[in-house]
């Protein structure tokens, strides 16, 4: 069985343990719990550290030996053994973990900034191990590293095989009725329909998972095998082709970690026994913490099919996954000398993918400018090339001339500074081209940018190209310019009283990022320092897959589901200030979750959250008692809560931590001013 204590486990008798990185492993070492102890006594021949001994250690990794120490520290006041393995003078090995777990080090680091008090845990589906096995003799372990591994973008199953286990191994295929014997569907038998080519399935039969398969044929209808001799089923069926790989050793259940069959649900029942079904659906997460802890006994042929083959970073790549990309633009702006942190660069790249159109709002001097214009560098986008355009708002514009143009009295048409950008786009679909209009509400951005908006939602692919409506025609300017799919616009915004708030039409179409973070003690990311080069990236990497939610819905079903079901029970809370979120926001916060969940860069809930921030709580303002009914309920939402004035929210322990926290905020500001905004200056 597996032993677990905290960032400690032993997954099968011939290792003595696992450690999972955390940030002393970068530093010096590690401290091993007390249940682990006996572990490594054994592996040291029954010999027991005592209490303020200490042992020279080999670690051996590659074939190469690396000096430690296996030491029991005698700590004042404390009786009980602290065994640590320490290797705080071993720069080699230091810098070999560094590189290895770059990943771990890098989430850590960035998270440590904000709070060095803080413990930081990686989370288990992004998790990196370090692997300790005994030798012949004492006190010489051999290690193994197990970095993070991408998963692949295929769908994970889970089925459930008795008594028709072996019939169906032997078939290479899995079949279910299309009907109960009460007439009526099952979904764990109809989900059969939802499994793509490629797609992996765990075969769990009698307490273990036995095989693992790969869907080769999409389920067609297909009566009852003969083999399967059973009257429990109608004859009407659906059947899935599979290419079934026995495992080297068979997965107990029971080594299944409890916490993850519990947190899965899926298969698993709430207190994670296996439910009275057939065939349930798997998240990416659960699959990629079964094969960090048993991948080794899965078949090649699982391997390969298990692990997404990321692309390499490098100057031109025409397509490349949004980890890599986003890891790129966040390492290019620190080497520049400025501080944001990995989620925020995150954060716009997923809102641009989303919808080409963003907002970025905060208090003056916080850096929204310069996140744009090193975002837009990074990936080649300069004024330079003319990839990348500033346009400064002025207060007195009331129409949108100054950005398109006009004709003159006579009768020529002069270019705005938007036409022509729009121009090199569509004359140079393959590249990116960034628009940053600063200060964007000077003016009314209803007045000036009305057209743009209304051009926004007349998108529409045709020849496989997405296509808007001309934002000037024919007759203007000798050619129909449109909004092509290679232009991003970004606004940022400042909230006093020389500016002007936004209408919900405006809101609707963007996602708001606030930055209002400031650190002017923050030193370490200015230290050592390397010069990156831009990436030159074609559009493809950054461009969305979807225009609506029926391109997303057949591959993205469940995952669709599950954020339609927070969106309802926040709109529940809306309707009472008539702010309810309509198909649109729906659909593109349902966008931005796939994409994250695609190239594994937010959590489920940290992308709900970042969603509910910006494409939510910007339309909650007013002064009326139900705002404020709104925002309380809109916390118990956000935290399994309720509000109390006198309790000090703990938003570290909140479902989502970022939305509470600007609940708190606005309600705050209603109990002191009797009115509330989404907006620090408003």
């Amino acid at each position: 069985m597996i032993k677990e204590k905290r960032s400690w486990s032993k997954t099968h008798s011939q290792m003595i343990a696992r450690k999972k990185v955390d940030w002393s492993i970068f530093s010096n070492g590690s401290h091993i719990p007390i249940e682990f102890h006996e572990d490594f006594e054994e592996a040291n021949h029954g010999t027991h550290v005592n209490r303020g001994e200490k042992y020279n250690i080999k670690l051996i990794l590659d074939d190469e030996v690396y000096d430690a120490q296996l030491t029991n520290v005698d700590r004042k006041g404390v009786s009980v053994d602290s065994l640590q393995i320490r290797y705080d003078n071993n720069a080699k090995l230091k810098q070999i973990l560094l590189t290895t777990f770059n990943k771990s080090y890098e989430y850590i680091r960035e998270r440590r900034i904000e709070n060095e008090k803080q413990q930081v845990h990686v989370p288990l589906d992004q998790a990196e191990y370090i692997e300790f096995y005994k030798t012949e003799n004492p006190f010489v372990f051999t290690i193994k590293l197990d970095p993070f591994k991408r998963i692949s973008n295929n769908a994970f199953w889970w089925v459930n095989q008795g008594k028709t286990h072996i019939q169906e191994r032997s078939g290479s295929y899995l079949w279910a009725p299309q009907r109960a014997k009460n007439g009526s569907p099952l979904a764990h038998h109809t989900d059969l329909l939802k499994a793509k080519k490629g797609d992996i399935v765990f075969v769990y039969s009698n307490m273990h998972i036995r095989c693992v398969g790969i869907v080769n044929k999409e389920a067609e209808q297909h009566a009852k095998p003969k083999e399967i001799q059973t009257d429990e089923w109608q004859v009407d069926g659906n059947q899935l082709k599979v290419n079934y790989f026995d495992l080297n050793k068979p997965i107990p259940k029971i080594e299944i970690p409890e916490s993850w069959r519990i947190e899965e649900k899926g298969p698993f029942d709430k207190h994670g026994d296996i439910k009275q079904g057939y065939f349930y659906s798997v998240s990416k997460s659960f699959a990629s913490q079964l094969y960090s802890m048993f991948g080794e006994g899965f078949p090649m042929e699982i391997k390969n099919a298990f692990l997404h083959k990321d692309s390499i970073v490098e100057k031109g790549i025409s397509d490349i996954n949004g980890m890599n990309v986003t890891n790129h633009i966040h390492s290019y702006i620190q080497s520049k000398g400025f501080y944001y942190k990995k989620e925020e660069v995150i954060n716009l790249f997923l809102s641009l993918k989303t919808k080409p159109f963003v907002i970025l709002s905060g208090i003056s001097g916080t850096g929204k400018t310069k996140m744009v214009q090193w975002f837009a560098e990074s990936l080649g986008a300069t004024e330079r090339n003319g990839q990348f355009t500033l346009i400064p708002v002025r207060p007195d514009w009331s129409d949108g001339s100054d950005l398109l143009g006009y004709v003159d009295i006579k009768g020529d048409f002069k270019k705005g500074l938007l036409t022509s950008v729009l121009e090199r786009a569509m004359d140079d679909p393959t590249k990116p081209f960034f628009v940053l209009l600063d200060e964007m509400n000077l003016a009314r951005v209803e007045y000036y940018f009305s057209d743009l908006l209304s051009v926004m939602e007349s998108r529409q692919r045709e020849n496989g190209e997405i296509i808007t409506t001309p934002v000037l025609p024919f007759e203007v300017d000798g050619r129909d310019i449109i909004l092509p799919s290679n232009v991003y616009i970004i606004g940022t915004v400042n909230m006093d009283e020389t500016t002007h708030p936004f209408s919900k039409k405006v809101l609707d179409r963007a996602n708001t990022i606030e930055f209002n973070r400031v650190q002017l003690d923050h030193f370490a990311f200015l230290e050592d320092l390397k010069e990156q080069e831009p990436l030159s990236i074609e559009n493809q990497s950054l461009a969305g897959d979807f225009l609506h939610l029926k391109d997303a819905y057949r591959n993205n079903m469940a995952l669709i589901k599950k954020v339609t079901e927070v969106l309802v029970d926040i709109n529940k809370q809306l309707e009472g200030i008539g702010a309810q979120v309509g198909y649109r926001v729906r659909d593109e916060i349902c966008f931005y979750v796939i994409y994250s969940e695609k190239d594994n860069l937010l959590t489920f809930k940290e992308a709900i959250d970042q969603s509910i921030l910006q494409k939510i709580l910007p339309r909650i303002s007013g002064s009326d008692e139900r705002v404020w009914d709104t925002l309380k309920g809109l916390y118990v939402i956000c935290t399994n809560q309720v509000y109390d004035t006198d309790i000090l929210p703990e938003f570290d322990k909140a479902k989502y931590p970022k939305s509470a926290q600007k609940i708190v905020d606005m309600i705050r500001r209603y109990q002191l001013d009797g009115f509330t905004s989404f907006w620090i200056g408003s």
